[in-house]
């Protein structure tokens, strides 16, 4: 099995939520020789030291000091985002109904609700309690298949097939997770024991339902990986492969991985918040270096992007059809939803040259609305010039998603390649 996708699946199957994302990112950033700092701290930078910071659980940044200030050869960016959508614990989940035990939850982003029905699923979240007179907060997770969302048969639901499958956020979206009416008692015993607490010292907590399959490659020469979360934790998973492979380069590399974008990034975890410009400016030095340093630099923000579906060619644009394991995308779109130009678009195709990587483009049918990202967030609050890209997949926002192998090792590569500065910008 090739490295690249040995370790996204490894990183993939670490990472249920945006703050296990994170965690599992340090883990990584550890054992590559990165050094732990603080926005708290002082920060007495040098050049070659490599360094992330972690803000609010899941957020973070990493990045190496080039040889050259970053006032006089800028910064290279890559940005991307830990979160996936999905579903969320409300803060009072708690149902005895009909006999059951059940949970109530509130949906994260646009997860394609049908395929989370009648999934083995667990429980990863975090939780907060008091330690040492501290208000402590750590990540818990249960891997085992105690939730469900079981669907209703098909005798009560006779148009399922003819007019899709359809279920009500606040009446029919409860997990199932026993049939005792002290069940959520003793669901709090599994998540106190699972952080080494008592249960009465837990404050309080919230929980994100996942798929426990594990990842899973597939077709018949393992073409493509099957998983959760491979939007966007693969292009998170390269953008720190690429940086904890890079060589010393002038520019200062720096790769941000924000949480939230799923439900628009405006949040203090979320491309949105301060927290971008913040380190920017604290490894400038002044205000005066961040300012002139972000006129040398290029952001790389990193997303997926739709591939060609077969079965549903017509909703693509017949003049952009991106295929899986055909080599990164370029994300294109009149209206903004994109930060492209065709001078970063241009800035890319050079990196994908250097790194013997192909190239796709994409934009979205004329008639129809482009997504978004984080790409024209970052670019707004920053004034860098910042191209989106992705690597194309199936089945987006699905329970399990599907993107091809071939795409990771090509993105790494590109990634690498621009870290590096080894297209030059003027």
């Amino acid at each position: 099995m090739d490295r690249d996708i040995k370790g996204l699946m490894e990183f993939l199957k670490n990472s249920p939520t945006a703050s296990h994302c994170v965690q599992t990112a340090s883990e990584l950033l550890d054992k590559e020789g990165f050094k732990e700092i603080h926005m708290v701290d002082e920060w007495k930078l040098s050049i070659g030291d490599k360094c992330y910071v972690i803000d609010s659980a899941s957020t973070l940044a990493a990045f190496i000091v080039g040889v050259k200030p970053a006032a006089e050869a800028g910064f290279r960016i890559i940005g991307t985002h830990t979160d996936s959508p999905g579903f969320r614990l409300k803060p009072e989940p708690y149902a005895y109904s009909e006999g059951l035990s059940t949970l109530g939850v509130e949906i994260y982003g646009g997860p394609t609700v049908a395929t989370w029905f009648d999934r083995d699923l667990g429980l990863a979240g975090s939780v907060s309690f008091m330690e040492n007179n501290d208000l402590t907060t750590k990540t818990f997770r249960i891997d085992e298949p105690i939730l469900r969302f079981p669907s209703p048969a098909i005798h009560l639901n006779r148009t399922a097939n003819k007019d899709g499958f359809k279920a009500n956020a606040e009446e029919q979206l409860l997990l199932v997770f026993g049939d005792e009416e002290n069940d959520f008692d003793r669901l709090k015993v599994i998540i106190a024991k699972s952080v080494g607490i008592k249960v009465d010292q837990i404050i309080d907590f919230s929980g994100e339902v996942f798929d426990i399959q594990l990842p899973a490659l597939n077709g018949i020469d393992n073409n493509y990986l099957i998983s959760a979360g491979i939007d966007n934790q693969a292009s998170t998973h390269a953008a720190l492969a690429a940086i904890t492979e890079a060589g010393s380069a002038d520019p200062t590399a720096v790769v941000f991985l924000f949480d939230n974008e799923e439900i628009g990034s405006r949040t203090v975890n979320g491309a949105a918040s301060p927290f971008m410009e913040r380190v920017l400016e604290r490894i400038s030095g002044t205000r005066a270096n961040f300012f002139r340093a972000c006129s040398r630099s290029m952001n790389v923000s990193a997303d997926c992007v739709h591939a060609i579906h077969p079965g549903w060619a017509g909703k693509h644009s017949k003049l952009s059809k991106p295929q899986l394991n055909k080599g990164p995308a370029i994300k294109m779109s009149a209206g903004g939803s994109y930060a492209s130009t065709a001078r970063t678009s241009a800035y890319f195709m050079k990196c994908a040259e250097l790194a013997e990587s192909p190239i796709q483009k994409f934009v979205s049918r004329a008639d129809g609305k482009s997504g978004g990202t984080l790409g024209p967030i970052a670019a707004t609050g920053t004034g860098i010039p910042t191209v989106d890209v992705g690597n194309p997949m199936l089945s987006m926002h699905s329970v399990r998603e599907m993107a091809g192998t071939v795409d990771h090792m090509n993105m790494i590569n590109c990634m690498k390649v621009h870290l590096e500065g080894r297209v030059a910008i003027s």
